[in-house]
């Protein structure tokens, strides 16, 4: 059996990770995995023909640069897949990249499953994709309890998995264990600065979290930070805190990223995958967004929920506080924090609402997310459809549409280091 995977972002990574390898205990050795994907899907037995970092983008101002090179690009991924006519193709979340090419695949006459892991948030803005999404989709897998009920109607096969986060170790972690690899005292008050995964969000970002927590710092004495990120993006986070003046620790150790969560006291986060997992690990937090203005106010006419927050949406009500666009300013943010570390009754309210949403992301359930979600890919695999083989390019507009990796040297998987510590103040300054 062939899948063909297609993911353009770090959280999809890792969701298509723990999918393969639930498919993989399954299947076997009869089982290839192949496509545009990650290092944790590599690790898990992935063939990478491109990698995420080339697809990967946020925004509707951001993209009209980069348009030439991702028409090339879903070209030739278009084209590989014609060419691999795997018995089904998965696309992870990154809907408006991943929807257009399952409308391109279906016009090429590929007859091939089609299921999209993430269902896209119809609940929320342009609510017609469900019934378009069925026109080239044969299953959808979902993260919420509520979304299935948006595309059954319209015969698309979908089943609520849970969230990937209750697959992790974020409940057992225990914080004490990065604050004794780094010295930091258990009485020290501690604030985590999240800066997000994508070069968009932290161009429009970073600046205003980074004043933030300096506000903080200057009202907590003996305050420490805590700068959890990913290996792709820990040099952009150094380069931005080499003159700021208060200690703080940056970290892209994986093995210990709960242990780094669970260090923090309060959290400032951008918007983003990370925000739900803070929820769910229990810790008090603010988030911040602030995008290009064209982009901001396409999606605000669009969008038909009042939070940007998956914990908000979810629970129905304003438990963790959003400082959007307008709002996303360094002093309201840092007053805010302020009152998480000096209101004992806002802190326990908040910590309150996360213990429910533990319940609806599916903490509670017998099977993993993504066992669940492996058994769903089967189970719409094996359904009957006749398949035939699609209509290749002529060879000209093959070689023409060929997936070609970057020039550029590829980042192999960050092995994990043998203890929790971080960089600090000095030695992000050396």
């Amino acid at each position: 059996m062939k899948l063909f995977f297609v993911v353009g972002e770090n959280s999809g990574d890792h969701l298509a990770a723990g999918l393969i390898r639930e498919l993989r205990k399954i299947q076997g050795q009869d089982l290839e995995c192949l496509g545009v994907g990650g290092p944790r899907m590599k690790a898990a037995g992935f063939k990478e023909l491109l990698p995420l970092d080339q697809i990967s983008i946020i925004g509707i101002w951001e993209v009209i640069p980069k348009i030439p090179r991702l028409k090339k690009l879903f070209a030739a991924i278009t084209e590989e897949i014609i060419k691999q006519n795997p018995e089904g193709v998965v696309t992870v979340d990154f809907p408006d990249f991943n929807f257009m090419l399952g409308k391109a695949l279906r016009k090429r006459g590929y007859t091939g499953k089609i299921i999209h892991y993430v269902a896209p948030s119809v609940w929320a803005w342009r609510p017609g994709r469900a019934k378009s999404m069925a026109k080239f989709l044969d299953g959808v897998i979902c993260l919420f309890p509520m979304e299935p009920e948006y595309f059954t109607p319209h015969g698309i096969k979908a089943a609520f998995v849970g969230h990937p986060v209750v697959e992790t170790n974020a409940l057992k972690a225990e914080g004490q264990v990065f604050r004794e690899a780094n010295d930091i005292p258990l009485e020290c008050k501690t604030v985590g600065l999240f800066f997000g995964s994508r070069e968009s969000e932290f161009k429009n970002n970073s600046s205003t979290l980074k004043l933030a927590a300096a506000m903080v710092g200057e009202h907590i004495e003996g305050a420490r930070f805590i700068a959890p990120t990913l290996p792709s993006t820990e040099y952009n986070v150094q380069i931005l805190l080499r003159d700021f003046d208060l200690p703080i620790h940056v970290t892209s150790n994986q093995a210990f990223k709960w242990e780094s969560f669970k260090a923090c006291d309060v959290a400032i986060a951008v918007s983003g995958t990370v925000a739900l997992e803070l929820a769910y690990a229990g810790i008090p937090h603010v988030i911040i967004y602030k995008t290009n203005f064209l982009t901001y106010w396409i999606v605000r006419m669009l969008i038909k929920v009042k939070h940007i927050h998956l914990a908000n949406i979810l629970l129905k009500k304003n438990v963790v506080p959003e400082f959007v666009q307008g709002k996303c300013k360094a002093e309201l943010i840092a007053e805010k924090v302020l009152e998480l570390f000096n209101d004992e009754k806002t802190r326990k309210a908040q910590l309150a609402e996360f213990a429910e949403l533990r319940k609806i992301v599916g903490c509670d359930q017998e099977k993993k997310p993504s066992l669940m979600a492996a058994e769903f890919v089967l189970e719409v695999l094996k359904e009957p459809g006749k398949r035939v083989a699609p209509t290749p390019l002529p060879k000209k507009q093959q070689k023409n549409a060929a997936v070609k990796k970057p020039v550029q040297k590829k980042q192999e998987p960050q092995k994990p280091k043998p203890d929790a510590r971080a960089k600090t103040s000095a030695d992000i300054k050396e």
